[in-house]
Parts: C-alpha cells; sequence; structure tokens
C-alpha cells in the first residue's frame, strides 16, 4: 500500500467504524499513532549501531526485567 494513501485510509476507517468496537477502534488509533510518528524514531534508530570495530570502551545501558518467578535465584 502506497505511503501517501495509508493515512487517509485509516483515518476514514477510523472514522466510518462503529463505536461499540472498542478494540477495532484502539488498534487503530494506535496504528495511525505509530505511521505519525515514523518520521522521528527512523533517526533514534540509526543511532542505536555502534563502532565495534574500534578499541573504544562503551557504556551501555538498558533496563532489563528478569521474570523473578521463572528465575528466583538470578539476583
Amino acid at each position: 500500500m502506497e505511503q501517501e494513501k495509508y493515512l487517509p485510509e485509516l483515518m476514514a476507517e477510523k472514522d466510518s467504524l462503529d463505536p461499540s468496537f472498542v478494540h477495532a477502534m484502539r488498534l487503530l488509533a494506535e496504528e495511525i499513532e505509530k505511521f505519525q510518528g515514523s518520521d522521528g524514531k527512523k533517526e533514534d534508530e540509526e543511532k542505536k549501531y555502534l563502532d565495534v570495530i574500534s578499541n573504544k570502551n562503551i557504556k551501555l545501558s538498558e533496563r532489563v526485567l528478569i521474570p523473578v518467578k521463572q528465575y528466583p535465584k538470578v539476583l
């Protein structure tokens, strides 16, 4: 589907959909937000790549959630 036609089709489908379909309305709203926000995310995704060939020390920080019920003795 062409990029220019996708967003107007989503908006039209959301407008024509009966409000009693709560989950469908939520999914359409999420898809519209994802499509509208995709322009800024392209630059952020490129920043995630690091030069692994250089021997520089790199400090990485990510939040990791460990399921405690499955792995109770990890911590």
